[in-house]
């Protein structure tokens, strides 16, 4: 008789394929990711950026580094947007939005508008088959682009306290981003992203978690090199102030 405890790993990294490679909404049928085309970690340069991915057909490239004391990989993911920098931030804040280009999300809504610069959302993840899913609720922050920096920059951090957890929903302790978006002419803007998230909880292996989160960089950000298109078209205010 074969010993179940064995298969856990097979069955996960099956259970990973099947749910979390899969990028339907945010990739057209030939945009899907090649696994193969990833490197492999550089173990030997903890701490450092290590490319993990150079996809010069759609113009992204995606890093990963460990750093201290952090049970996971930080990441990070350049890539340019054909759009206008207001095309760009409409992207950012249209919270709603967020299930047509993030991976797996299924719930997103904003909380709280604190200011024209400051606004706490939420949203939800799903998680492979029998894993409960995950949430957050973020607290954004906006640098509006000047001619002095040269960017728009957002920084996304967890507040896990913000509202209650759900049954059933394991509220993620960590989710730190940065964003800038830097335009650069000719209706193309380059957006770059570092981030960590610690998805909390038990039962989800590290290389597992490490797995994911070298992949999703990828695959949102070519959710929203589509997306942009969309925002472009809006006619609506822009609801935060992304420029000065």
């Amino acid at each position: 008789m074969k010993n179940n405890k064995n298969l856990l790993p097979t069955k996960l990294l099956c259970l990973a394929l099947a749910v979390f490679t899969t990028t339907a909404h945010a990739a057209k049928n030939d945009d899907f990711e090649d696994p193969t085309e990833y490197l492999p970690y550089n173990e030997k340069k903890p701490n450092e950026w290590s490319l993990i991915k150079d996809d010069q057909r759609h113009k992204i490239k995606t890093y990963s580094k460990q750093e201290d004391n952090r049970r996971f990989r930080s990441f990070k993911v350049q890539g340019l947007l054909k759009g206008s920098l207001e095309a760009a931030a409409r992207c950012q804040f249209d919270i709603e939005g967020i299930t047509g280009w993030y991976m797996n999300s299924a719930d997103a809504k904003i909380l709280k508008k604190v200011s024209d610069t400051e606004y706490y959302f939420y949203f939800r993840v799903k998680m492979p088959l029998g894993v409960p899913h995950r949430d957050v609720v973020i607290n954004a922050k906006i640098q509006p682009y000047s001619t002095k920096t040269g960017f728009l920059g957002i920084t996304y951090t967890s507040a896990p306290d913000f509202i209650p957890v759900k049954q059933g929903v394991i509220r993620m302790p960590a989710y730190e981003t940065a964003t800038k978006l830097t335009p650069l002419g000719d209706n193309t803007v380059e957006e770059h992203l570092e981030g960590y998230v610690d998805p909390g909880g038990t039962g989800l292996p590290i290389w597992l978690v490490n797995y994911i989160q070298r992949r999703t960089p990828y695959a949102n950000m070519i959710g929203r090199q589509r997306a942009i298109g969309k925002c472009a078209e809006s006619s609506s205010p822009v609801p935060f102030k992304y420029k000065e």
